[in-house]
């Protein structure tokens, strides 16, 4: 299954769109316009929520925390970027493999299978991410996942801006 993320640039809700290969809606991602939590919502192509993200509000590194409808829940912490190119998430027995920040990456399971890829498109108008997904029985929570890192990545850049503009200060 090969997936597409476009993110809307002007939007204050963080919206964006999870396509097919025929451009359409497989799922639908929407945040809260202003909240500490960092509340994001995934929706199927219906409507109907299929995993609710939400950022740990006091933390020294950016920590998600995702739940999914059917009860799963798993966590992603930004503080393991700084040690290496891989990211454990224990609650699914899978880990993250590659070049994370530049969202160029795999996302393999216990047993080394690749569960799926992801690529940033990087000359866009929009913030588009490639998504190739190996186990679509996982489709779900590989789009979170996706999600998460997004999110941890545009919070990190920020942070990074935010730093530069006080030390030119």
């Amino acid at each position: 299954m090969n997936l597409h993320i476009k993110a809307n640039v002007i939007s204050i809700h963080h919206k964006m769109e999870v396509l097919d290969d025929a451009d359409q809606p497989v799922f639908r991602v929407h945040s809260k316009a202003l909240s500490i939590h960092d509340k994001t919502y995934l929706e199927d192509a219906q409507g109907n929520e299929v995993a609710y993200i939400h950022a740990k509000a006091v933390s020294l590194h950016h920590v998600y925390y995702v739940d999914m409808v059917g009860g799963e829940s798993f966590e992603l912490s930004e503080q393991l970027f700084h040690m290496k190119d891989i990211i454990d998430i224990p609650e699914l027995g899978w880990q993250i493999r590659g070049k994370i920040l530049a969202f160029d990456f795999e996302v393999v399971d216990a047993e080394g299978n690749v569960l799926a890829t992801a690529h940033r498109k990087v000359a866009s108008v929009h913030g588009v991410y490639d998504l190739a997904i190996n186990d679509e029985s996982h489709a779900v929570e590989l789009v979170a996942l996706f999600i998460v890192v997004s999110h941890i990545i545009l919070a990190r850049n920020a942070a990074t801006a935010e730093s530069m503009a006080s030390a030119a200060n």
